[in-house]
């Protein structure tokens, strides 16, 4: 292990210097006291990126919103999930951790939005720079429970929870098709298998509904190539420690010099009274540090009173019998150099302008207020790059997965309330399990079913399309209306600087200037309004701009005084016609293009038609491969690997010995704990057939069950039962075409 050397503590061993950077990075973002963390470099710029970052807040909108449904659903969203109560945390772990991850998963009718930090996810890319295989591992709590029987004849058995809440792990694996959970007793790593069997595991395999992975790796300092990310202060782990050791001594020098030292000739009895009977109390006494004795060898500085009780000692208020060369009084030493305090100040401004932030306590460089609201300008422009990694290619970016799968359920249920079902897909394993049917006319029935396809998606886009110009959606639909692209966009609610009252006068004033040079009312306003939309600023122009329509009324009378002026004037070279008739002088198209400008001012405020796109850049499964894993194959046909083999539950029956464990299992239908999560009962620790009905095959609780939520694409939540109902004949339909074909 190597030494490396720092200018205050001399040499220090690397694993040593890790631990300590480690405590005082843990310190700062746990926001939590720790001993012998003295500096305040990283907790300082924790504070100014989470102000400037999040400032009044953080909005979420969808960059299209033809229909107005998005911006509802978004606000729904974010509020359900409290994102911006979470921002603060996520900030710090993205900072510190140099990156992190973005995951949902459905719950009922809505979404669980959660964060991970680096040390509890893994990703594994495909050569598409896409993530193929996705880790977590997160903790959750759980009180034991015991199953006894209730009072009266015929009562059924109940759980009673005994005992204080045990720590349960969970192991996560999500791939296209698939998600393999695993409930560990303790915290498993990820190089070892999910599902590995062991006492008191549990291991399930699920049908990922969702059809693709729904996460989004966040990164700090992305480097040039590649993704192997730093955290923010890695760079500068020795002038962290280095800046708290400095500041540590600097402290300690306070405390012990802080009060004055008596210094005489005299000794120690003429010069300190004792008080009380205690006097050999191991305590501090009130002279701190001692007086130089005339008896002592050398002038050795005594211990005044160091071993005594906290006013067991004082001076006294008179001394007598001195002589003419006795001396007695107090001397203060200066406890810390103005040499130490400033190199500490330079020190801690330099280590906060490396990191791009500014000190607030030292601002050496900032003379005027202008000046220093200028240094702040680097701050915010740091922490709006850490915006634009946390939430434009982050949280925006998973919030458009969201809005995606949304419009998807929304065919999904127009199809079937439109009795429109999907086309069947032909199931290789299926097909050729017969004997008969050859590889070549599987190949051909694949090729079929993706022409059949195509042409479902464009029927059933044009039934969408026709119910919604005529405003006839089918009773049961749910999800969002298709509107094209899904990007979604953020900005701030509110600046940290507020504007007074000349900064708003001075913003409309360059408003109107604009406007007279001919600029749109669109594009000045954004100079009062710089964090709206075009949409919203030509929304808002639902008034009468009469100020704007006076002057262009005026321009074109203008235009037409001049017309008839020229109209009556001969041209010079040919006085028999009027001026006008030359070509070059034709003042049509400025009268054309005043009368458009006039019209464009009093017609804000129209939406555009839905367009074409989305937007979200997510990779999905195709058809082919959704049919596939919603029974449990690979999605890929065996021959690649996007995906495993579909592996059966190992945690038992259902109550009254009927095993599911062959059947596949979408993801909706399975519950899982939330990270950190304490629940009422564990949903690991009972035995397989020990529960009650609303116990699945799992041995996990169902949705409705305290505690827990449903998980996964949750496509038929909140429909009437007729249409559950409706759905459940189309799938049986399904599964009896299947029959019919392998018989």
């Amino acid at each position: 292990m190597s030494a490396i050397t720092d200018p205050i503590g001399g040499a220090m061993q690397r694993g040593q210097l890790d631990g300590e950077f480690a405590k005082v990075l843990n310190a700062a973002r746990d926001r939590r006291s720790e001993p012998g963390v003295m500096t305040t470099i990283v907790t300082g710029h924790l504070a100014q990126m989470r102000l400037f970052a999040l400032r009044q807040g953080v909005e979420f909108y969808p960059k299209r919103d033809t229909y107005g449904f998005r911006r509802v659903f978004l606000e729904n969203l974010v509020e359900s999930n409290e994102i911006d109560s979470r921002l603060d945390g996520v900030i710090d772990d993205k900072l510190v951790d140099g990156g992190g991850l973005w995951f949902f998963r459905p719950v009922g009718d809505s979404y669980r939005i959660l964060w991970f930090r680096k040390k509890d996810y893994r990703v594994y890319l495909d050569v598409n720079d896409e993530i193929d295989v996705l880790e977590l591992i997160y903790p959750y709590k759980a009180r034991k429970t015991q199953q006894v029987m209730g009072f009266g004849a015929g009562a059924t058995p109940r759980q009673r929870p005994i005992g204080q809440p045990e720590q349960k792990w969970v192991h996560v694996k999500v791939t296209r098709s698939q998600i393999e959970e695993t409930i560990w007793d303790a915290r498993p790593s990820f190089d070892s298998e999910t599902g590995t069997a062991a006492p008191g595991n549990k291991q399930r395999t699920l049908v990922n509904a969702l059809g693709f992975i729904p996460a989004v790796e966040v990164f700090n300092h992305l480097g040039a190539n590649g993704k192997e990310t730093v955290g923010e202060f890695n760079g500068f782990a020795d002038h962290i420690l280095t800046h708290n050791e400095m500041v540590a001594d600097i402290a300690s020098n306070v405390g012990f010099y802080g009060s004055p030292t008596l210094l005489s000739s005299r000794p120690r009895r003429d010069l300190v009274e004792m008080r009380g009977d205690n006097a050999s109390t191991s305590s501090r006494a009130t002279i701190r540090a001692g007086f130089r004795s005339a008896g002592e060898k050398g002038g050795q500085i005594m211990g005044g009173g160091a071993t005594r009780a906290l006013g067991q000692e004082r001076v006294q208020k008179i001394i007598h019998n001195l002589e003419p060369n006795d001396r007695v009084g107090y001397i203060t030493p200066n406890a810390v150099s103005g040499d130490q305090l400033t190199f500490a100040k330079q020190f801690r401004e330099e280590v906060r302008t490396a990191l791009g932030g500014v000190d607030e306590l030292g601002i050496s460089s900032g003379a005027t207020a202008y000046e220093i609201r200028s240094l702040f300008g680097r701050a915010a422009a740091t922490a709006m790059r850490k915006c634009r990694n946390l939430f434009d290619y982050g949280l925006c970016k998973l919030l458009a997965l969201i809005i995606t799968h949304e419009e998807r359920i929304f065919k999904e249920s127009f199809a079937m309330a439109m009795e429109m079902p999907m086309p069947e897909a032909p199931i290789k394993e299926e097909i050729l399990s017969d004997g008969v049917t050859t590889e070549e006319e599987y190949e051909a029935m694949s090729s079929q079913f993706e022409l059949d396809h195509s042409a479902w998606e464009s029927l059933l886009s044009a039934r969408i399309e026709e119910a919604i110009k005529n405003q006839e959606i089918p009773t049961g639909v749910v999800g969002l209306i298709p509107d094209g692209d899904a990007r979604v966009e953020w900005r701030h609610r509110g600046p940290v600087f507020e504007d007074n009252s000349r900064d708003l006068l001075n913003n409309t004033i360059v408003c109107r200037n604009l406007q007279e040079l001919g600029i749109g009312s669109v594009d000045a306003l954004r100079h009062i309004f710089p964090g709206k939309t075009p949409e919203e600023l030509s929304a808002m122009l639902n008034g009468y701009p009469f100020r704007v329509v006076a002057e262009t009324q005026k321009s074109i009378s203008q235009i037409m005084g001049l017309i008839n002026e020229m109209r009556m004037t001969p041209h010079p070279q040919k006085l028999d016609v009027p001026l006008i008739a030359d070509a070059r002088l034709d003042l049509t198209p400025a009268l054309y293009r005043a009368l458009d400008s006039l019209k464009r001012e009093l017609s804000h405020g129209r939406s555009a038609g839905p367009g074409a796109g989305d937007g979200h850049g997510a990779s999905e499964l195709t058809a082919l491969e959704r049919s596939r894993a919603e029974r449990g194959l690979p999605a890929d046909d065996g021959t690649g690997v996007r995906a495993r083999a579909f592996r059966p539950d190992s945690a038992g029956q259902r109550m009254g010995g009927s095993s599911e464990s062959d059947q596949p299992r979408l993801d909706r239908d399975a519950p899982i704990p939330a990270p950190g999560a304490v629940l009422s009962s564990d949903p690991a620790g009972l035995p397989a057939g020990a529960g009650s009905d609303l116990r699945s095959s799992t041995g996990l609780p169902a949705a409705g069950q305290p505690g827990l939520a449903a998980t996964g694409s949750d496509l038929l939540a909140g429909l009437p039962s007729s249409y559950r109902r409706a759905a459940d004949s189309l799938a049986a339909a399904n599964a009896s075409g299947a029959r019919r074909r392998t018989s």
